[in-house]
């Protein structure tokens, strides 16, 4: 059972800073699926009968170099309080009964990051319990990516789904369980490379060498030249009677990012207090023009190459017959691109560094992709046998470009790949071409393949020999599959291109 108590201070913690970027916590942002009404036509309700949802991940450790970040400011700060250059004012008197946070580098989710996909799972099975079943392999589909953090999501949704419908804690006598009917749900996890639908930024060529062309943070940088950044360093300075660094500022920003996150981990620090309300904002912008030109409208293979996903989505709803509820866990990296492929939080003009009135941009990522950000697909069927699609952001509905406000239709989103990604072939639109390496490699098995031939002399030896020049070009095509950037463990591999994808999302 949730203890509510906890959960209502839990909830508080958060609502008082919506804008933290991605880093900010869901609890902060939500809608509440409760509250949607279901799909109408002009002959009465519409039925809800699948769901096709894709989730980000929980609140979770930042990485290494985020982490490193923090410490290295905490150190730096601990050092000039001990000194007596920083004298602690009423915002700052906490810090003398501050024994330190836990600021883990392991990217492993928080106890709030399980709370929230739980509660996600909780509120959309109050709202829909035609769309979810009692499990079974044959009744769900679910996934997650090979990252410890989105398979801890899809198990604290599902515990969330199906609690009190398994056997554990139902044979007491037995086990000595108490776990109120718990059900272990079956999750498929696929390697990074056999995963183009989750992890399609891990096989798109021209999206890696964009990536490593650093353009995407062109724009973040010239941000922190600007006035409105100075204006930050200047306020946080003041706020603690210190001249403070842009380095110190955004160290900052990622502890007060982390205390809003997990109070429990951060031991109930209180960073937050040095910023001003437009402060956050600010900082809220530099961050989300990194994700603007990594992951959104920025660069055009950014969404197109979610196109995968979005055709894997139509398929599923356009099949009549389908009704296994498909949940997804996935990354930011998965949700942002395949929402702006749909042309959804589009501000029109190209966001830059010079943007004016960048705090009433539609695309902010506090509110689009947070901590446990989702987008579920609901086929509805209606009066008249006509078929229906609602789309609901964080527990929001969405209406989507092209579509009416009562709903999409199959067309609609079909018409999405075929204007916005052009038909959707991926290996095209990210230039997946053969390396000159491949090409000698080809050279090299055909003139193999025209020896075989030649030195077989009987018709016996020549079937064979053809059974085996077979053999060298099937392991010629695994060879030239594309091999996964990011490995399976949580570690970034310095001088990888993991470690510039990763770098911003840390």
């Amino acid at each position: 059972m949730i203890n509510h108590v906890w959960f209502i201070i839990f909830l508080d913690c958060f609502l008082a800073l919506p804008e933290l970027s991605s880093k900010t916590a869901y609890e902060a942002t939500r809608g509440d699926v409760r509250t949607i009404a279901y799909l109408t036509n002009d002959q009465g309700t519409c039925r809800p009968e699948f769901i096709y949802s894709i989730l980000r991940h929980g609140s979770r450790n930042f990485g290494a170099s985020t982490a490193g970040k923090i410490r290295t400011f905490l150190s730096k700060f601990k050092a000039l309080v001990e000194s007596g250059d920083i004298t602690l004012n009423e915002k700052l008197n906490w810090y003398k009964d501050w024994h330190g946070g836990s600021y883990f580098d392991d990217y492993e989710l928080v106890a709030e990051g399980m709370m929230e996909h739980y509660m996600i799972a909780q509120r959309y099975k109050e709202k829909f319990p035609m769309l979810f079943p009692l499990f079974s392999v044959s009744n769900y589909s679910i996934e997650a990516t090979s990252r410890m953090r989105t398979v801890q999501s899809a198990m604290s949704y599902m515990y969330g789904l199906l609690q009190g419908t398994g056997p554990l804690g139902s044979s007491e006598s037995r086990l000595h369980l108490k776990m109120n009917g718990y059900m272990p749900a079956g999750i498929v996890i696929q390697k990074d490379e056999e995963n183009r639908l989750l992890r399609f930024i891990d096989s798109c060529s021209k999206y890696e060498k964009y990536i490593e062309s650093m353009q995407w943070k062109q724009e973040g940088l010239q941000f922190m030249e600007s006035e409105d950044i100075e204006s930050v360093v200047r306020s946080v300075s003041s706020a603690l009677n210190f001249d403070v660094t842009k380095d110190d500022v955004i160290s900052l920003y990622y502890l007060c990012a982390a205390e809003a996150m997990s109070p429990s981990q951060a031991y109930n620090s209180q960073f937050c207090n040095v910023f001003t309300h437009n402060d956050i904002s600010i900082l809220d912008f530099r961050k989300d023009l990194d994700k603007y030109y990594k992951y959104s409208y920025g660069f055009k293979t950014n969404y197109k190459m979610s196109c995968l996903l979005l055709s894997d989505i139509v398929e599923k709803i356009n099949n009549q017959n389908h009704r296994t509820p498909v949940l997804k866990f996935a990354h930011e990296e998965t949700v942002l691109p395949l929402l702006t492929l749909m042309k959804l939080f589009d501000d029109e003009e190209l966001l830059t560094h010079k943007s004016q009135d960048y705090k009433l941009r539609k695309l902010k990522t506090s509110r689009v992709t947070p901590f446990a950000g989702n987008v579920a697909f609901i086929r509805y069927s209606c009066p008249n046998d006509e078929k229906r699609i609602q789309v609901i952001v964080n527990e929001e509905v969405v209406q989507v470009p092209g579509c009416s406000e009562s709903g999409c239709t199959i067309e609609n989103l079909k018409s999405i790949i075929k204007d916005r990604a052009d038909g959707c072939h991926y290996d095209d639109l990210c230039e997946n071409y053969p390396t000159s390496d491949n090409t000698t490699d080809i050279l090299e098995i055909s003139l193999a393949l025209l020896l075989a031939i030649l030195l077989c002399e009987s018709t016996y030896i020549f079937f064979h020999c053809y059974k085996k020049a077979q053999t060298v070009t099937v392991s010629y095509e695994n060879k030239c599959q594309l091999k996964p950037l990011i490995d399976d463990s949580n570690r970034i591999q310095s001088g990888s291109t993991e470690s510039l994808i990763n770098e911003t999302d840390d």
